[in-house]
């Protein structure tokens, strides 16, 4: 029998404001939403007297490794990561091994992170061009919150690894990338279940052009930028706006990094083409004038640009044109991301960091408390068909709340973290407000950056057209 939890004098962060609400949690879902003080019959309270009360935060974008590349991350521990940050849900990018290209694999996939899951969680489904296009509807229709197509990348065929350079394998042994007219056919496939379909979207014929302009390896964050220059993602961007029109597919533009991928999705937008687009807290909080800090260890793809383009990201996130925040948690090993730039490999640890930064940034005043918990659950989660089951703090929406303390502050330090491989690029950053208690599901599952009680996360299949 489930208890009543009720969370008391607590200032409530809905995207239409700040409310003095109550909330009683009851099943698992909201039972009801009070003036603050009334008599409400509870078997325990939360007093969350001068903290805020958000909707559960969703983190759309988390590579846990998980299965096949597990010495780097585990969705055990990348579900622990998010949980102790604030998050209550996350969605699972599709390109472990295998990928998760079938209902089958889907279905698989779901039964394994239940058995480990400290949060719930959604699927992402892979697009593989052609030999899986049968799949794409399937998968939609089984409840994969998203459909990701790697546009500009190699795949190996053994594995449908990403082959980040072509040069690195003998051709025999990849799958080419998706020439245009294949990724029309995925845009009309996804179209057809009125799902979503995103990507990275950096040009890859741009960027190899760059990287031969330069002349020589990459040795400094300077020749990172030549070689993957804005314009690699503007365009990119701009072609899937055209097939988005065309064929009324949702597009989604995944860590975007860039004013001018920015303005190509604004424009888009104010013509009413089917296009969204998310960005990542290291471009919201970094620039290249970190990079003297940091090292290499901010190395991502697309790169963290000039102080301008950071401008110009949060400018998107407050006008609307940037609907979702995620982490783009992608880890790698220590000894791989001690590596020098033009070597190790790009992404890092994310998970544990992603609701810790974003309200470092809030408390700055780069953004509302309202705009805040659009980005970083409601209008996430109506993106990927998941609300108003999760993104809500209404009656009958999941239980699901993160509560901050604007006071607080924490020290990020690698040894801490509870990532499986613990390589922060905010190592040493000091920031401001922190949750410090998580409600899943009407049960305090964090309290203090600690979990309470087991794992208990579950799969949440999207349900588009139900938004």
């Amino acid at each position: 029998m489930s208890k009543r939890l009720l969370v008391r004098n607590g200032s409530v962060v809905t995207p239409e404001g700040v409310l003095e609400l109550d909330i009683l949690c009851d099943g698992g879902r909201i039972a009801g939403l009070f003036e603050r003080g009334a008599e409400v019959a509870a078997d325990e309270v939360v007093d969350a007297a001068g903290k805020l009360i958000f909707p559960g935060f969703i983190d759309p974008h988390v590579h846990s490794r998980d299965p096949g590349l597990t010495q780097k991350e585990d969705f055990a521990h990348s579900t622990l990561g998010a949980l102790v940050g604030g998050v209550t849900t996350i969605i699972e990018m599709p390109n472990a091994i295998p990928p998760v290209d079938s209902v089958a694999v889907l279905n698989d996939r779901r039964e394994q992170h239940e058995q480990v899951a400290w949060v719930d969680f959604g699927l992402w489904g892979i697009s593989i061009g052609d030999s899986n296009l049968h799949e794409l509807g399937p998968m939609i229709e089984a409840g994969a919150a998203a459909i990701k197509i790697f546009w500009g990348y190699a795949l190996r065929k053994d594995t449908k690894q990403l082959v980040y350079n072509l040069g690195d394998e003998p051709l025999e042994n990849v799958i080419l990338p998706p020439d245009n007219g294949t990724v029309l056919r995925v845009f009309e496939a996804v179209a057809k279940v009125g799902g979503l379909l995103a990507a990275h979207c950096e040009d890859r014929d741009i960027l190899a052009s760059s990287e031969a302009d330069l002349g020589h390896p990459i040795e400094s964050y300077d020749d990172l930028l030549r070689a993957r220059p804005a314009i690699a993602e503007a365009t990119s961007i701009a072609v899937a706006s055209q097939f988005a029109k065309s064929t009324g597919c949702r597009f989604h533009v995944v860590h975007m990094a860039s004013a001018e991928g920015a303005e190509v999705v604004r424009q888009a937008r104010s013509q009413g083409f089917p296009l969204t687009a998310e960005t990542c807290p290291q471009y919201l909080s970094l620039s290249a004038e970190d990079y003297e800090r940091i090292g290499p260890m901010m190395k991502v793809y697309p790169p963290i640009r000039g102080v301008q383009d950071r401008e110009a990201l949060w400018a998107a996130v407050n006008d609307g044109t940037i609907v979702s925040v995620g982490s783009d948690h992608a880890p790698h090993t220590v000894e791989e991301k001690a590596q020098g730039l033009g070597t190790q490999p790009a992404g890092g640890v994310g998970c544990e960091t992603f609701g810790p930064v974003m309200l470092d940034r809030l408390f700055r005043g780069d953004t509302t408390p309202e705009r805040f918990a659009e980005v970083m659950s409601t209008s996430t989660a109506k993106l990927y068909g998941l609300y108003p089951k999760k993104g809500a703090i209404l009656p009958g929406s999941d239980a699901d709340l993160t509560i901050v303390d604007p006071a607080a502050t924490w020290t990020v330090r690698n040894e801490e973290l509870v990532a499986k491989q613990p390589t922060s690029a905010w190592n040493g950053f000091e920031l401001t407000g922190m949750p410090t208690m998580v409600i899943l599901r009407g049960e305090i599952a964090m309290k203090d950056r600690k979990p309470v009680g087991a794992h208990r996360g579950r799969f949440v299949p999207a349900k588009h057209g139900e938004r």
